[in-house]
């Protein structure tokens, strides 16, 4: 189905994960938690609308949005393969897409996904340990088929926050490490990470917007 799509370039991929694993691996060291209280959970039913800033100047040229997870690149091929969770067409600056849930055998495990995963440092209790999760991308591919950038959900300035777009198994709550207050319910969640806060929080801030990330500043 999405096998036979590639990319336009390795550059924009490599940025991808560079810029992830950089801005993830801030979330460690010492910092007070400031979130008092029980987590709630930022659920929402599968179904993501996205108005992209500057999103109007790519209608001519991105024809699809693809929800994928799993995504990864062959380096012989450049060809970006995943599991495909739903798509849509982008038009009027942004898109609409049903996501569907992800199979439990597909999901990681709630301890390796925030420890390894996410490299969230400090000691986390889990409310129910064997829960299971994972996150979801949005990928835009242009009209002839080929990648261009993927899409994120993000609040800029001195201290951006990025938001992951999470399904999990069962209901859970995730506190303790340096900055950590999370709530998930089962099927679709977001989750909230703030690196110069080391903050990892179910709590959604205001100023959450979308962008392309080659557009991020």
């Amino acid at each position: 189905m999405f096998n036979n799509l590639k990319l336009k370039t390795m550059e924009s991929i490599k940025n991808r994960f560079l810029s992830t694993v950089l801005l993830l691996a801030l979330i460690t060291g010492g910092c007070t938690k400031d979130d008092t209280g029980t987590p709630k959970a930022d659920t929402f039913n599968g179904t993501v609308t996205a108005k992209v800033e500057n999103g109007a100047s790519y209608n001519a040229e991105i024809g699809t949005v693809f929800a994928l997870f799993n995504a990864t690149i062959n380096s012989v091929t450049g060809q970006l393969t995943g599991q495909t969770l739903g798509n849509g067409n982008y038009a009027n600056g942004g898109f609409t897409i049903n996501l569907s849930g992800i199979p439990t055998s597909n999901l990681m495990n709630i301890q390796t996904f925030f420890t390894n995963y996410l490299e969230i440092s400090g000691a986390l209790e889990y409310s129910d340990s064997d829960a299971r999760l994972l996150d979801v991308d949005f990928y835009a591919i242009l009209n002839d088929g080929n990648y261009l950038d993927y899409f994120i959900y993000l609040k800029t300035g001195s201290k951006p926050t990025i938001c992951l777009f999470v399904f999990a198994d069962r209901d859970v709550t995730i506190t303790g490490g340096k900055n950590v207050s999370v709530a998930l319910q089962s099927g679709w969640n977001r989750i909230y990470i703030t690196p110069a806060d080391k903050k990892v929080t179910s709590k959604a801030p205001s100023g959450m917007k979308w962008y392309l990330n080659s557009d991020v500043k």
